[in-house]
């Protein structure tokens, strides 16, 4: 046992001379003489390199659109990547839709790829004025997929060089006529925006660009495509777009004031009813939209009188869906007519209120009109056409006091009976 402590007596010692023997590098701190001393030993003692970040294989370097209105829109891309870019295509969207279009590039093999598509618009019309959300998607040689960021491209009416001026929420476009013309559109446009969102209980759009057309031709011919050849103005409420025209003298501001109410409240109708917008009575929407407008409408008093004469007036139910071309001017009468009676009975604005809220939450048509106002779509056509259109003044006044006739009378005949009905004599 001696011999062994002995031994280790001896390594300890000699290894403890070795250590105090060995040069330390001066920037390493070695405490021998109190062993409890913290060691110091720098960063830079430990230096571990650090990896380098990976480059992207593939860097998308321009992106652009053009279109010819109403023929072809062309989407373009440059991109230089490691290895040869086999297959390109563009992802798109049009304005809120959901729905995402692919079209497919054909392509030459390259690193520095310059690819181009092209989307004919004859067959497949896209909405004047609409913003198209687009991203191109590459693939090369490897399998490998590279994704661009959303691009944004606004699909205008490029026939027209249009001037812009901005008033509030009203961004209006023209392209005849000097800025007091353009000025009247603004001032037109933002009246009757905070007209209709007291008409119309619904929360603002961020914006609506109202674009002008000089003449009919010009508007028809943008809406060509889109199968609305015969109107006269148009929305588009999802992507906040109205269309009219006018021209720049006093008859165009009279059209502006009858036609941008008219058009601003389909959008302020959609703001209320939102995806519920396209299952909205169309009797309804135009009808709220004509009693919005600034400008009264004397040829649809003229028409409901000699549809009433020839009894041609068209049933409510069947101004549900769209109207056609060939009825459409005693239609928007009708329709007028039916919503201002809504209006004007007791509680009416709550009505209209609540009828946009039925259909908000998907009724029906008939269903709506049954859940409000407690009546069949006959009822209220009856109802409507017996007080409006039927009426005269005297049965106006029988009806409005018949509550008070049936206690009135009674007692009437009572009273008379004492004082004309010969007494006997006793």
């Amino acid at each position: 046992m001696r011999a062994n402590f002995f031994l280790l007596t001896i390594i300890a010692s000699f290894t403890l001379t070795a250590f105090r023997q060995s040069p330390t590098p001066a920037h390493v701190q070695l405490p021998i003489s109190n062993l409890q001393s913290p060691i110091h030993i720098p960063h830079s003692a430990f230096h571990i390199p650090q990896s380098p970040v990976l480059q992207s294989a593939l860097t998308f370097e321009s992106f652009s659109v053009t279109h010819t209105f109403g023929a072809q829109i062309t989407f373009n891309v440059t991109a230089k990547s490691d290895a040869d870019v086999t297959a390109a295509a563009v992802l798109m969207r049009t304005g809120d839709s959901d729905r995402t279009e692919v079209i497919q590039a054909s392509v030459t093999p390259s690193k520095n790829l310059k690819a181009q598509v092209t989307r004919e618009l004859q067959a497949q019309p896209i909405s004047p004025f609409t913003t198209i959300t687009y991203s191109w998607r590459l693939t090369d040689s490897q399998g490998r997929t590279f994704t661009s960021s959303d691009q944004k491209y606004t699909y205008d009416d490029n026939r027209f060089k249009w001037q812009t001026l901005e008033r509030g929420a009203i961004i209006a476009h023209w392209y005849t006529g000097d800025l007091t013309f353009g000025q009247y559109i603004a001032d037109t446009g933002f009246k009757s925006l905070e007209r209709a969102s007291r008409f119309i209980n619904a929360p603002l759009p961020p914006k609506v660009d109202v674009y002008v057309y000089a003449n009919l031709n010009d508007l028809q011919s943008s809406l060509r495509l889109m199968g609305r050849t015969w109107v006269s103005g148009h929305a588009d409420p999802k992507i906040g777009v109205i269309m009219v025209t006018a021209s720049p003298d006093l008859i165009g501001r009279a059209d502006l004031e009858r036609d941008v109410p008219h058009e601003i409240a389909h959008i302020m109708v959609y703001q209320a009813t939102r995806a519920g917008y396209d299952r909205m009575p169309v009797w309804l929407d135009e009808g709220l939209a004509v009693n919005s407008e600034l400008q009264p409408r004397p040829d649809f008093a003229a028409a409901l009188s000699d549809a009433v004469k020839n009894n041609s007036l068209i049933p409510i139910a069947s101004l549900c869906g769209s109207f056609g071309s060939e009825r459409a001017h005693l239609s928007y009468a009708e329709s007028a007519s039916l919503v201002r009676y809504i209006l004007d009975r007791p509680g009416g604005a709550a009505k209209i209120k609540g009828l946009l809220n039925a259909y908000r939450d998907g009724a029906t048509c008939e269903g709506g009109v049954q859940q409000e106002l407690k009546v069949s779509l006959i009822e209220l056509q009856t109802d409507w056409q017996r007080d409006v259109l039927n009426s005269n003044p005297l049965l106006d006044f029988l009806r409005s006091a018949a509550p008070w006739l049936v206690l009135f009378v009674p007692v009437a005949l009572i009273f008379a009976l004492f004082i004309f009905v010969p007494k006997q004599k006793m």
